[in-house]
C-alpha cells in the first residue's frame, strides 16, 4: 500500500515537473519584477543605484541594470552635446534590452550622447522634479519628454498607478497662478513581506497558471474606467479641463526650467496601443463596457494645442506608428513598445530633431522619411 502511494506521489511530481518545463517553453506564465526601484522621499520612488534584476513576463525576460547615477543606461558614446530623455516605462525601455531601447536608438541616430532618466510609473510631475533634482545641474543641450496617455492621470494622482503604487508627490494650482508642490516628504512605506504563494507565482509557471484559472475576477469599477477613457478620448473634454490644465502647467514649467538650464525642450507623444490597433480598442471597449462615443485622436489634439500655446516643440509619433502597423507588430500585448516600436519611435524622433535644427544625424545614418 505504501509503495503504491509513494509511486503515485512520484508520478505526480514527475508530471508536475514535465508540465512546468512545457509551460516554460511553450506558454510562460510568471511575472517577476526586478528589485531595482526604491523609496524616495522627494520623488516617491526612484531607481536604486547599482542594482540589477530580471523583468519577467509571459512575453519577455530582460535584464535590468541600474548604473551609479540611478539610470537604466546603455553605454553612452561620449560626445560634447547631451540629450536627456524623461518619461515612464516607455522611456525606461520596459520589456526590451537596454541596447535596443529608445535612448540607445536615439544615440545611434544623433551626433550627441543620450542620458536616460526614464522611470517606470512616473508622470510629468515626477519627471519635472527629477530634472530639478538631478538633470538641470548636468547642463543638457536638449530635454526630451516622452508623454504617454496615462501621464494625464498620473499627474493628478497622489499615488502611483503603474508598477510602483505607493504615495507620490503631486502638484496643485497655487493662489499665485503657479504650481504648489504637495505630499512631500513622502514617508517610507512599511516593509513588504512576500507570502509563499506570491513567491511561487513569481517562479512557477504551473502555480501561476493554476492561480489564474481559480482567481475570481476583480475588475476595476466601471465608473473609474469610464472616467479614465473619457478624460483621454471622450468627445466632451470640458469635465476634464482641470486635469488637462494641470498637465499644461506642468509642461510649461518643465519648458521654463529646461530653457533656464540652457536646453531646448521637446515633447514627444507616444501613441497608446488602442490608437494604433483597432482590435485592441474593440477588446478594451468590450472588457470595460465603454458604450459612449470616443475620439481616439483627442489627446493628440490636446497636446498639440498645449504645445502651440506654450511655444513648445512637439513631435507626434501617431502617424508613423499607424503607417507601419499594417506591416509589423509594434507593441507587446501588455501595451508597451516591443523592439520594433522603439526603433520606429527613435527614427521618427531623430528625423524631427534634425528638422528642428537641434541636432545632427550621426554620420552614416539614413534618415527616416
Amino acid at each position: 500500500m505504501k509503495g503504491r502511494i509513494l509511486l503515485a506521489l512520484v508520478s505526480v511530481a514527475i508530471g508536475a515537473l514535465i508540465a512546468e518545463l512545457l509551460l516554460a517553453v511553450l506558454s510562460p506564465q510568471v511575472y517577476r519584477l526586478p528589485d531595482v526601484w526604491t523609496h524616495d522621499a522627494q520623488l516617491g520612488w526612484s531607481h536604486r543605484s547599482g542594482s540589477e534584476g530580471h523583468l519577467v513576463t509571459p512575453e519577455f525576460d530582460v535584464l535590468y541594470q541600474i548604473d551609479d547615477d540611478g539610470r537604466r543606461q546603455h553605454v553612452s558614446v561620449s560626445v560634447g552635446r547631451r540629450l536627456q530623455l524623461y518619461g515612464d516605462s516607455f522611456a525606461e525601455g520596459w520589456g526590451v534590452d537596454v541596447d535596443v531601447g529608445l535612448a540607445a536608438r536615439l544615440e545611434s541616430g544623433l551626433a550627441l550622447s543620450v542620458h536616460n532618466y526614464g522611470t517606470a510609473g512616473y508622470g510629468t510631475d515626477q519627471e519635472l522634479l527629477l530634472f530639478a533634482e538631478q538633470g538641470a545641474a548636468e547642463a543638457p543641450d536638449i530635454v526630451l519628454v516622452l508623454f504617454y496617455a496615462n501621464d494625464l492621470w498620473n499627474n493628478v494622482s497622489r499615488r502611483g498607478i503603474g508598477t510602483e503604487r505607493g504615495a507620490k508627490p503631486f502638484f496643485r494650482p497655487g493662489t499665485d497662478g503657479g504650481l504648489r508642490l504637495m505630499g512631500t516628504p513622502i514617508p517610507a512605506p512599511a516593509p513588504r513581506i512576500k507570502s509563499q504563494p506570491a513567491a511561487l507565482a513569481e517562479h512557477s509557471h504551473l502555480w501561476s497558471l493554476g492561480r489564474k484559472a481559480m482567481a475570481q475576477e476583480s475588475p476595476v469599477p466601471a465608473q473609474q474606467m469610464r472616467q479614465f477613457y473619457g478624460g483621454l478620448y471622450g468627445h466632451d473634454i470640458e469635465p476634464y479641463r482641470p486635469v488637462w490644465d494641470l498637465t499644461e502647467s506642468l509642461l510649461a514649467e518643465f519648458a521654463r526650467a529646461s530653457q533656464k538650464a540652457g536646453a531646448e525642450f521637446v515633447v514627444v507623444y507616444a501613441p497608446s496601443i488602442v490608437q494604433i490597433e483597432a482590435e485592441n480598442w474593440r477588446t478594451k471597449r468590450d472588457l470595460h463596457k465603454l458604450t459612449q462615443d470616443y475620439d481616439l485622436s483627442q489627446p493628440n489634439r490636446q497636446l498639440q494645442a498645449i504645445a502651440k500655446r506654450q511655444g513648445i516643440d512637439f513631435i507626434d509619433l501617431t502617424a508613423a506608428f499607424k503607417a507601419a502597423a499594417g506591416e509589423q507588430t509594434l507593441y507587446f500585448r501588455d501595451s508597451h513598445w516591443n523592439e520594433a516600436g522603439h526603433q520606429l519611435a527613435a527614427e521618427a524622433t531623430v528625423s524631427a530633431l534634425v528638422d528642428f535644427g537641434y541636432a545632427e544625424a550621426r554620420s552614416g545614418v539614413e534618415m527616416a522619411e
